[in-house]
């Protein structure tokens, strides 16, 4: 039987470009050639076609009883496998889908195939996402074609950038470094021609009748009982786990609402779809996008359609074709995975022992399947483990390629936390590979460093005494979390060295001995040697802080999780606050102390304090930033006050409670019917004037009181007191033990971090304060106030 002959489950409704038409179609033989059994022969549509309960139509499914479907039901009989039936009829019903479940068990029953995948369809759709599938878009009028100014392309092209990197940031990071962004900033309205060029070019490609498969009909030797089988609920789990970030068909199904489903009813529904042989509508229809291959493709065959189905068509036939790949040989249609000589290249260097020199030749010399290999050029080269080679050797060097991509990144569209993230991510693994991997000097490495540092305090605009222990520091222990290749590759070299010498190979560990291999993997001259990566990072820690800017970072490292705000490139901060919060942090911000240093003495504060003018004093002293201190204080205040009471306790804000020693106002009294916590806030200084759990034994000791206490119960409560001192320093380091009461008392990590983020803005704020103010403190100075007049 030819295999364009044999029918298969909906072969007239999918058509024969679908990826089940074209696999099903290629096992004709074996299909056909089993036993009978499993299969039933031409029988027409059942009796009880036309009566029964039906769920909810679907719009474009023709009614029951009619001789459309009359048809249908005689095509999709021929194809029913029965062993699929057999299973939904014996499986009880999926636990949530009961009713789902009986109506499709009775359509089964009464062999009413096309209702079976209608009510399939109707729980596929159930699954839809409605934001996305019922929302209009709005008509847009015709923009009328005008030249772009430079602040507009950067804008339409900023604009882009960050909608893409907020969905994928692998696909922003690709745009950054191919330089595609550039095009955003173009109109984006096309040239009409082209545009009509293209849409004629591909309806003429993809209209066109499939071309006859001519491959011969092998003989069965052996029953293919294996694909006939249920689908196993191991196949719809590992269908589940494999199923990664995808676009959504044109049902509106997102990847994300596949993936929520659990695997059992999956299997009920895909084995329903093979019990009635006849598939969903909406595995039938299909978007197609055209994607360019090149950054400014000339020629409509210059993009890549791509055909985007339902999620579940995909997952289903992923597990279809799992089962028919062992069986269907690929087609003439088949371009992919499949032996090119255009696709090869050969590069021939010959020794000329006279002359003692090397030759490259240039002639093609190979031939394979009658056509003769392409020689690569003496410019030219060839990618092997991510490294360029060619009759030099390796072509570019890691400074050269780290010069590039930090140019590209400089130039994109992207915010100071985007770029520190994309380094991190992209740039720095792809050097640190090309550097471990190929032949580098000390000199090389130190460059690179170089390189990085100059980026970070450029696009980071910070100052050029900025400590370099604060770039190289891990960011739990207060630094930016840049690899130092200086001290990494050395390392990350004699690690490979080392792992050769374990390995089973007799000639692998002989070799790894001699005196020329071991000494392709030192580097001369390498100042730092570590065995592991802990010990880097104590080293760069303890550096940062030997430094004077970086002393006052010593407590950062007991709660690491408040810190990920510097590396993760999410936009909780704007890219101004960002760069002024990491001055902040790292005590770089512009002050007469600062500026000062080297010189014999350092200058007083310019308004009247007495105090020597330091950030410390600014943010923790200064009469200047006293009401921006409060400011401060009591956002961080009504933040925990709402962290605490979304988590269902009762809260009293700043009570003032009359005792003999005084009256006692705590920030927070946060109770429910056992537990009474009796909490005040404080932003102390940092390290230099001493640790934090000071500050906070302080507090406890000042709200420690019986007759507190008592004057606590009459509003909260007789339950069980404690008190509690919640201490952040200026710098956004936060004491452990306040750590652990918030965890305790429910607020997650994402907000425990937003509250040092906020510690910082609020010290921003101070310092920008004390910049714009021009008050002096006379009582302070010496001076005469109007009081004393």
């Amino acid at each position: 039987t030819p295999a364009s002959d044999m029918v298969w489950p909906g072969r007239r409704a999918c058509g024969a470009r679908s990826l089940w038409a074209r696999m099903l179609a290629s096992l004709a033989a074996p299909m056909l050639a089993l036993d009978n059994q499993y299969r039933v022969g031409n029988a027409g549509p059942s009796s009880s076609m036309g009566s029964g309960a039906c769920s909810p139509r679907l719009e474009g499914i023709p009614e029951v009883g009619s001789e459309e479907v009359n048809k249908v039901e005689a095509e999709a009989s021929r194809g029913i496998n029965r062993k699929a039936v057999e299973w939904v009829l014996s499986i009880e019903p999926v636990k949530g889908y009961e009713k789902q479940c009986s109506e499709i068990r009775l359509a089964i029953e009464g062999e009413k195939w096309v209702e079976c995948s209608e009510l399939v369809e109707a729980c596929f759709l159930s699954y839809r996402d409605e934001k996305k599938s019922n929302a209009k878009r709005p008509v847009r009028k015709k923009a009328v074609k005008r030249e772009l100014k430079n602040r507009e392309k950067r804008r339409r092209a900023y604009g882009e950038m960050q909608r893409i990197y907020s969905k994928d940031r692998k696909k922003a990071a690709a745009a950054v470094f191919s330089g595609a962004w550039r095009l955003w900033s173009e109109p984006r309205e096309e040239n009409k021609q082209f545009e009509d060029q293209k849409m004629e070019y591909w309806k003429r490609v993809l209209g066109r009748e499939s071309d006859p498969d001519g491959r011969p009909v092998k003989p069965l030797r052996e029953p293919a009982v294996e694909i006939e089988e249920p689908i196993s609920l191991a196949e719809c789990k590992k269908a589940l786990r494999d199923l990664k970030q995808t676009a959504s068909g044109p049902d509106g199904v997102s990847w994300s609402s596949v993936k929520s489903l659990g695997p059992g009813w999956l299997q009920y529904l895909f084995n329903s779809i093979l019990a009635c042989g006849y598939p969903t509508k909406s595995f039938k229809n299909s978007r197609t996008v055209l994607i360019p291959k090149t950054e400014k493709p000339s020629d409509p065959g210059e993009f890549r359609p791509l055909a985007i189905a339902s999620v579940f068509g995909r997952v289903f036939h992923r597990i279809l074709a799992s089962r028919l790949g062992v069986w269907a040989p690929l087609g003439a249609s088949q371009r992919a995975f499949q032996v090119n000589p255009a696709k090869c290249s050969t590069l021939a260097i010959i020794w000329d022992g006279k002359n003692k020199r090397w030759l490259h030749d240039a002639k093609g010399q190979f031939k394979f399947r009658g056509s003769t290999l392409p020689a690569l050029g003496v410019e030219e080269s060839y990618k092997y483990l991510g490294l360029q080679y060619g009759s030099k050797g390796k072509l570019k060097t890691g400074l050269e390629l780290l010069k590039g991509m930090l140019r590209e990144l400089k130039e994109a569209p992207l915010k100071p936390q985007q770029r520190v993230f994309l380094l991190r991510t992209n740039i720095l693994p792809k050097i640190m590979y090309y550097l471990v991997n190929g032949r580098v000097h000390q000199y090389t490495l130190r460059e690179c460093d170089k390189c990085v540092r100059r980026f970070l305090r450029e696009v980071l605009h910070l100052p050029h005494d900025t400590p370099v222990s604060a770039f190289h520091a891990c960011a739990k222990d207060g630094g930016l979390d840049i690899d130092c290749f200086e001290s990494l590759v050395p390392m990350y070299k004699w690690q490979k060295l080392v792992s050769l010498e374990e390995v089973p190979d007799n000639l692998v560990r002989d070799l790894s001995q001699l005196p020329a291999i071991r000494k392709r993997f030192q580097l001369k001259g390498a100042q730092t040697s570590f065995n592991n990566r802990a010990e880097y990072r104590m080293f760069w820690k303890n550096k940062l802080l030997d430094n004077l800017d970086g002393f006052g970072l010593g407590e950062a490292a007991d709660v690491p999780q408040v810190h990920s705000w510097v590396t993760d490139g999410s936009s909780l901060l704007t890219g101004e606050m960002y760069i002024k919060c990491l001055k902040i942090r790292w005590n770089v911000w512009p002050t007469a102390a600062r500026a000062s240093r080297g010189r014999r003495q350092a200058p007083l504060c310019d308004a009247g304090c007495r105090q020597i003018e330091g950030l410390g004093h600014i943010l923790q002293q200064c009469n200047r930033t006293w009401d921006k201190r409060g400011a401060r204080h009591d956002r961080i205040v009504e933040f925990v006050g709402s962290q605490v009471e979304r988590r269902g306790f009762n809260v009293i804000k700043e009570k003032s409670f009359a005792t003999p020693r005084g009256h006692r106002r705590p920030d927070l009294i946060i109770y429910n019917k056992d537990r009474v916590w009796i909490a005040d806030v404080t932003i102390c200084a940092d390290r230099g004037a001493g640790p934090m759990a000071l500050a906070r034994d302080n507090k406890i000791k000042y709200y420690t009181d019986e007759d507190l206490a008592t004057e606590v119960a009459k509003v909260a409560g007789p339950g069980a007191q404690s008190v509690v001192g919640l201490v952040w320093n200026w710098r956004g380091c936060c004491e452990k033990k306040t750590d652990e009461w918030l965890k305790k008392m429910g607020v997650p990590i994402e907000s425990r971090r937003l509250a040092s983020v906020r510690v910082l803005e609020g010290s921003v704020w101070c310092a920008e304060v004390f910049r714009k103010r021009t008050g002096i403190n006379f009582a302070q100075v010496g001076g005469r106030n109007r009081s004393d007049a």
